[in-house]
């Protein structure tokens, strides 16, 4: 595959496609780890990385998303973020108050998106909050109480994990666990230059629930869609009891 620059505001670098030698170890911490501790050590300072596109070509679509939701503050997951842009994006654009929560498995990257957070400007609203967690995004269920999320994003992790062994299998196990932590109103946005003809049967399979398909664009040359997924319906008392322990914890 070629490695794709697209051009990308001054503080961030934007990748179509990873290089070579990525696409074979793509599931592997340890991958993360020297490609983010490397791009953390320019004489320029911490920068976002995005992979696909940035947070600029989405807004809308978030935005009108969390709009949409009912009063109240909105409880949103960048889950296998990296150093995106995305979580600050928002923080700095929704009129109405966040909860942002943006995971990564690899300590180097989020290293850096802390940095990031405390150079960033103030949240539009001023109750507004992000938080950075170092956790595996295949073991969500550890990491946040169940239907806890009104938005869960997705840019690129379910793709890295298909990559790797056991891909299907384990990108199947992020769909389920991100729709499990969605609350009744919520959406999972994954977003992937996979053609529809093949994601979203395998979404429909993973997750047991619709999908609908919106086209994000074509950047460097690549076509880019929005997968988006609602929650399972029903919520048995196992789930419920899980989600008040979290939240008098």
């Amino acid at each position: 595959s070629a490695y794709l620059k697209r051009k990308a505001p001054s503080d961030s670098l934007c990748f179509c496609v990873p290089p070579d030698n990525l696409l074979c170890q793509m599931d592997q911490r340890d991958t993360w780890d020297r490609f983010y501790a490397a791009k953390g050590d320019g004489a320029a300072g911490p920068r976002h990385f995005e992979w696909f596109f940035g947070y600029r070509e989405i807004a809308g679509l978030l935005l009108t998303h969390l709009q949409g939701l009912p009063p109240g503050p909105a409880r949103v997951l960048d889950v296998g973020c990296g150093t995106s842009g995305l979580g600050l994006g928002l923080l700095r654009d929704c009129p109405r108050r966040l909860r942002v929560s943006c995971l990564d498995f690899s300590p180097p990257a989020v290293a850096t998106l802390r940095r990031l957070l405390r150079e960033s400007p103030p949240p539009r609203h001023p109750l507004s909050r992000l938080r950075c967690h170092v956790a595996d995004a295949t073991r969500l269920a550890g990491a946040f109480p169940p239907r806890s999320f009104h938005l869960v994003l997705d840019k690129g992790t379910c793709d890295a994990l298909l990559r790797g062994p056991r891909g299907p299998g384990r990108a199947g196990g992020l769909v389920a666990a991100c729709l499990a932590l969605l609350r009744p109103e919520g959406r999972l946005l994954q977003f992937s230059d996979e053609d529809p003809d093949a994601r979203a049967p395998f979404l429909e399979r993973a997750g047991g629930v619709p999908v609908a398909v919106q086209e994000v664009g074509c950047f460097g040359g690549i076509r880019y869609y929005a997968y988006i997924l609602g929650p399972r319906q029903g919520c048995d008392e196992t789930e419920e009891q899980q989600r008040q322990m979290h939240h008098h914890a």
